[in-house]
């Protein structure tokens, strides 16, 4: 039974010492062992140069140690990715959405209105599906601004094909988040943003969460988080250290005996039919 299929599963909607020299010593012994040190020193530096920034393009184009920490600008991580989440309503669901920034499509026309796109989970918007109204909110704004289903991929056939994400469209700018280019590893940070539900307050636009990667399960693209997800975070963006999403945060584990444990449909599941991804992109994984 896969995560989708199990009825405990709930969809999230609503990091030597020096000698002392002997009298006995020349002056020219002692200037050629200058010499000599001075040679070392120089190679050591000049090695540095050439091995540390080789060393520094590798971590910064890996998932290593830099993303096991959490942000040195914690604040501006918090800041740009609030900024990018935004409220989605459908009827009586609402949920969250972030945006992205795509290329148009050039075989429709009918993105060329709307050229905003926002990435959230189709069952935030699957009543809407026969014409019903959606609409976004961004934060800090009272008023909803109206939205369009572009495309979605909701499946539930192989537990590898399964998949539920849409991608909306709007002519009201929303500013957007980069994807990550690299597969999550377990113990990496994360942080959750979304509008999920309070018994205390109507509102929780922008609530964030911290958490890690508790696992990554490469076959179904699916991230594991021990990050907090409620009710109205469906849709929402999951982001690593450099504020870059590796995940659509989807639904939660209730089951009985299971602690902490939400599960985000990964970046790569983007490709399966929403987006154009040849051979090689970024937002692939390298799959």
């Amino acid at each position: 039974m896969s995560f989708f299929d199990d009825p405990s599963s709930h969809f999230t909607g609503t990091y030597q010492s020096n000698s002392k020299p002997s009298a006995k010593t020349s002056p020219a012994t002692w200037g050629a062992l200058a010499i000599s040190v001075v040679a070392i020193v120089i190679s050591i530096a000049a090695a540095a140069l050439v091995i540390g920034p080789s060393l520094g393009m590798n971590t910064a184009k890996s998932s290593g140690a830099d993303l096991y920490e959490a942000p040195r600008n914690l604040a501006a991580v918090v800041d740009s990715t609030r900024a990018a989440t935004v409220t989605v309503f459908c009827g009586d669901w609402s949920g969250s959405g972030w945006g992205i920034d795509l290329e148009d499509s050039a075989s429709t026309t009918e993105d060329d209105a709307y050229p905003y796109e926002i990435v959230t989970n189709f069952h935030v918007v699957e009543d809407c599906l026969d014409g019903g109204e959606i609409t976004i909110r961004l934060p800090g704004e009272s008023e909803e601004v109206p939205a369009f289903l572009f495309n979605f991929d909701y499946r539930r056939t192989t537990p590898s094909s399964q998949n539920d994400l849409a991608i909306l469209m709007t002519a009201t700018p929303v500013p957007t988040l980069k994807t990550s280019d690299f597969e999550p590893q377990p113990g990496d940070w994360l942080m959750a943003v979304g509008n999920p539900s309070s018994s205390q307050f109507d509102d929780m636009e922008g609530h964030v969460t911290f958490g890690r990667v508790s696992n990554f399960k490469r076959a179904y693209n699916v991230v594991v988080t021990d990050t907090a997800l409620n009710h109205g975070n469906s849709g929402g963006p999951l982001v690593n250290s450099r504020g870059e999403v590796v995940g659509t945060n989807t639904w939660l584990d209730i089951s009985e005996q299971v602690e902490n444990i939400a599960y985000a449909i990964a970046v790569p599941k983007l490709c399966d039919k929403l987006l154009s991804c040849e051979p090689g992109d970024p937002k692939l994984w390298g799959q």
